[in-house]
């Protein structure tokens, strides 16, 4: 299984003066992953991990596994700003493969034929007329300030007796804000300047740093490049594009 791994390095002078900027104004470093399924959550996407900048010093490296889980809750009508609560949670699964959610919270093997490799798909067993879930999935990351967690990147309706199948993609989005957001807190638009890039076979790890002033997220210099996102822009629209 690949690791693909964030980078920064807060060692040299000018880094550590920007990293002290961070820490003193409190901000944290914000990442959304892409996903694409039918009735994806229309009010924003869930904030995948929040960061803060006063635990990192130093190399500092966030991992991640393209492994996932599915998740599902009760919670509807989610609007920008509602922390999505994971309630029930399926173990780690494969990609191609699909699981049936039970009344009782509980998850089963199957219950969705011809999932595509790249995709997991989910059945909503619960009986007609009980109301829609909110249904996702949790991709395994390795953070400074909360170890390896599967955490919620993404959030589609999903009405009883139906199924989905969702796609996880390998876009990142990462800003550094001044949002004290936990994980799975739905976000409409981009607070701050950031960056976007993908992870490939071919691009592993980003080599990353924080320009001072503005605080932008871009690349180091030589290394693989990324896209530069201006505040405001649409998060679902920038992560949930790609391929």
């Amino acid at each position: 299984m690949t690791t693909f791994t964030i980078e920064f390095d807060f060692n040299s002078a000018d880094q550590k003066a920007v990293l002290s900027a961070l820490q003193a104004q409190g901000y944290n470093l914000l990442a959304y992953k892409g996903a694409v399924g039918p009735n994806q959550l229309t009010a924003g996407v869930p904030t995948w991990f929040s960061v803060p900048f006063g635990t990192m010093f130093g190399l500092v490296d966030i991992d991640y596994e393209p492994k996932y889980k599915l998740y599902v809750t009760t919670q509807g009508n989610i609007a920008a700003d509602t922390t999505i609560q994971m309630q029930s949670i399926s173990t780690a699964l494969s990609l191609g493969s699909a699981q049936t959610f039970n009344s009782d919270g509980s998850f089963v093997s199957g219950g969705v034929a011809n999932v595509p490799a790249d995709s997991l798909g989910l059945f909503n067993n619960r009986p007609a007329g009980t109301p829609p879930l909110t249904v996702g999935l949790a991709g395994l990351v390795n953070t400074p300030s909360g170890g390896a967690q599967y955490l919620p990147f993404c959030a589609f309706t999903l009405n009883p007796q139906g199924s989905i199948m969702m796609k996880p993609l390998e876009t990142i989005l990462l800003v550094a804000a001044q949002q004290n957001l936990k994980s799975g807190n739905v976000q409409a638009s981009v607070s701050a300047p950031g960056c976007t890039f993908a992870f490939s076979a071919n691009i592993v790890e980003y080599y990353l740093e924080v320009l001072p002033s503005t605080y932008a997220i871009t690349n180091q210099g030589g290394k693989p490049s990324v896209s530069p996102v201006s505040s405001g822009s649409t998060i679902g629209t920038i992560v949930n594009s790609g391929s």
